[in-house]
C-alpha cells in the first residue's frame, strides 16, 4: 500500500472518528509502518467492515485481524481435519500414504506429517491420537493466523523503533554537550 492510499484510509477514519483520530505525525508513521504491507483494496474492505460493526476507533490489531479473515481461506475446525484423516485411513489404508496425504488440506497434512500417517493407522489409542491431533491442529492454525496478521510489518516496526532510539540518544548527547558548554 502506498502512502497516498494510506492517506485515503486515514481521511475516512478521521471522518468517522474525528480529526484527532491518529494524532501526531509520529503516530501516523507508526500506523503506516504497521499496515503498509497489506493490500489497499482488502484493507479498505476491512476498514469498511469495522466501521459498519463497531462504535469505537479501530486499532491496528483489529484491522489486521479482519484483514486476515478476508484473505485467509475458510479455517476449518480441527474435527473436520480429523474426519478427513479417519476417512483416508478407511479409504486408502496405511499403504497408500502418499495419496491419502494429497487428499488433506494444508493444515491437516502438516498435522498428519508430525504425527505420522502410519502411526495413526496402527494406533491402539485413537482417543489420545485424536487429542494430540486437535492440539497440534489448533497450534498450527494460531501460527498461520499470526503470520497473516503480523505479515512483514514487524521488521519495519523494528527499524522505526531503532531509528527513534537513535534520535533520542542523539538528543541526549546534544543536551549533555549544551550543558558542558554552559559550564
Amino acid at each position: 500500500m502506498t502512502k497516498q492510499e494510506f492517506a485515503t484510509l486515514v481521511v475516512a477514519m478521521q471522518a468517522m472518528y474525528g480529526e484527532d483520530f491518529i494524532g501526531t505525525e509520529k503516530a501516523l508513521d507508526v500506523w503506516y509502518a504497521l499496515l503498509h504491507d497489506l493490500d489497499y483494496q482488502i484493507l479498505s474492505k476491512a476498514l469498511q467492515q469495522y466501521m459498519l460493526t463497531n462504535k469505537f476507533k479501530p486499532t491496528v490489531a483489529e484491522l489486521r485481524e479482519i484483514y486476515a479473515e478476508l484473505v485467509s481461506p475458510v479455517i476449518t475446525d480441527w474435527s473436520e481435519g480429523w474426519k478427513k484423516v479417519s476417512r483416508a485411513i478407511g479409504h486408502y489404508g496405511m499403504y497408500q500414504e502418499k495419496v491419502a496425504m494429497e487428499s488433506f488440506d494444508e493444515v491437516t497434512r502438516e498435522v498428519v506429517k508430525r504425527l505420522g500417517f502410519q502411526n495413526i493407522c496402527l494406533s491402539e489409542n485413537i482417543v489420545a491420537d485424536r487429542a494430540r491431533f486437535a492440539e497440534i491442529y489448533q497450534a498450527i492454525q494460531r501460527r498461520k493466523i499470526t503470520e497473516v496478521n503480523v505479515g512483514s510489518a514487524l521488521p519495519n516496526l523494528r527499524e522505526m523503533v531503532q531509528n527513534r532510539l537513535a534520535e533520542l540518544v542523539q538528543k541526549g548527547q546534544n543536551s549533555i554537550e549544551q550543558e558542558k558548554d554552559k559550564n
